[in-house]
């Protein structure tokens, strides 16, 4: 079997972009390759970085022309030489990921490959679904093919009101495709079984998994030791993401300055550094930046008690799945997937939608009953167990794959395939090469330029 995935990035969303399912099914002897815009990592095999500097002069032209006439993810050029590889030509299926991230691969591109090949298509956010807007929230007009959208500004951020014109392209393509779709959560399901684009695909619930060799409760005064934290004080932790998003941000910080406890705290964050400045004088802060390998995360993670999630918007929730597996307890809005995946009130805390003051509540909880905490942080790990390992992710997704009869074989060879499934997702130290100059200077210096811009471009 050759399985060709598409996403955006290698590093980022590493456990659930394909790369985690690509170094799995090779040490399977399946063949699989990533096929990435950009790689971060430097790869002996497996991974193709379909970027190069002309194209990518002509991509984003064609994008920012496709910008001006609010729209998003029909010009971009990449899919051409995606579908031009010869890999892709021999593949029995391509299962399309974290695509949309970056506009390098167009939508348009769907009916043609789905003639020809078996196509999986994940949903990681309901963008699919709509006119614009990866979350379109508390609006509905997703349902009835958009138009009068209530905010332009949601990311995929457009200038004009073209949401209906864009949902009319959408359901066009799709209505001339054929794809199975992949859904994280109940959630996203529900989206699916509501969309007039995207209902009549069939569509497989596969939670993610992650590596429970590297997410589990480490020691957690060692762990504190190695960040500087001291051994007394009580850990919350979270992502720090600058505004506007959906993580959540300004109601950890309100929830944060009204908290009335007296034992020392330190707030551990990831993401973005020097947005703490306010809490500085109440708490210990440790700010470790972006944290893109699991090993570190893991550490971080392990070092806490409570991990704060109160996103307004998110088709799973990982990073409440990685908490839980290192023994810290997320407290999550409702109103979203992650009360389902933590199974609150179980395993975690889920609280009413925006509600600083429950949200403040039900931290201070959790900080004053250490048994109530314990017993919940072993529940989460449980859960973790058995549901959420990376083991049973990647065989939901061969148990996928070989139904879909595409050159897979017999059953025969599914079961054995099947059989070396622990050892393969044993170890998840994915190989790196050597750092070695492939391409000239002038090659290399484009490609930093265009990274600093395609990071900078949404802030």
């Amino acid at each position: 079997m050759k399985i060709a995935y598409v996403s955006a990035n290698d590093l980022l969303g590493q456990q659930f972009n394909g790369l985690q399912l690509t170094h799995a099914l090779r040490k399977l002897n399946i063949d699989a390759r990533l096929f990435v815009y950009m790689a971060n990592g430097n790869w002996p095999e497996g991974i193709k970085e379909l970027w190069n500097p002309s194209l990518d002069f002509l991509n984003r032209n064609l994008v920012a022309l496709e910008k001006k006439f609010s729209s998003y993810g029909i010009l971009p050029v990449y899919s051409i030489p995606f579908s031009s590889d010869s890999f892709v030509k021999q593949a029995d299926i391509i299962h399309l990921q974290l695509f949309h991230g970056y506009p390098f691969f167009s939508l348009l591109s769907l009916p043609q490959l789905s003639r020809h090949k078996k196509i999986v298509l994940t949903l990681h956010d309901p963008w699919m679904a709509t006119g614009h807007c990866v979350y379109p929230l508390n609006c509905e007009r997703w349902k009835t093919g958009c138009g009068a959208c209530p905010d332009l500004n949601r990311p995929i951020k457009i200038e004009k009101d073209r949401t209906a014109f864009n949902w009319k392209i959408k359901k066009n393509i799709f209505d001339h495709s054929n794809i199975q779709l992949v859904a994280a959560s109940k959630w996203t399901l529900d989206i699916i079984k509501n969309s007039p684009l995207l209902s009549r695909f069939p569509c497989s619930l596969i939670p993610l998994g992650l590596n429970t060799k590297i997410f589990f409760p480490h020691d957690k005064l060692e762990c504190r030791r190695k960040l500087g934290i001291p051994p007394n004080h009580k850990v919350i932790a979270f992502r720090s993401v600058r505004e506007p998003n959906y993580k959540g941000m300004s109601y950890i910080r309100e929830a944060l300055l009204n908290l009335d406890y007296q034992e020392p705290i330190t707030l551990l964050t990831v993401n973005d550094k020097g947005l703490m400045d306010e809490l500085s004088a109440k708490y210990n802060i440790v700010e470790m930046g972006s944290v893109l390998d699991p090993e570190g995360m893991a550490t971080i993670l392990s070092a806490s008690d409570v991990f704060l999630m109160p996103s307004i918007a998110e088709s799973f929730g990982m990073m409440a799945v990685e908490a839980m597996a290192c023994g810290a307890v997320p407290i999550v809005f409702e109103g979203t997937p992650l009360p389902d995946v933590i199974h609150a009130p179980e395993c975690g805390l889920a609280v009413r939608l925006k509600d600083i003051q429950a949200l403040g509540d039900a931290l201070l909880f959790l900080l004053e009953n250490p048994s109530d905490l314990a017993e919940k942080a072993l529940k989460g790990r449980n859960l973790v167990l058995q549901e959420y390992k990376v083991e049973d992710y990647v065989r939901r997704h061969l148990e996928l794959y070989y139904s879909l009869d595409a050159g897979a074989g017999s059953v025969a060879e599914y079961e054995k395939v099947i059989t070396g499934l622990e050892n393969a997702c044993r170890d998840f130290t994915i190989p790196q090469k050597e750092t070695s100059r492939t391409f000239p200077i002038w090659w290399e210096t484009i490609k930093k330029i265009t990274r600093f811009f395609r990071n900078n471009e949404n802030r």
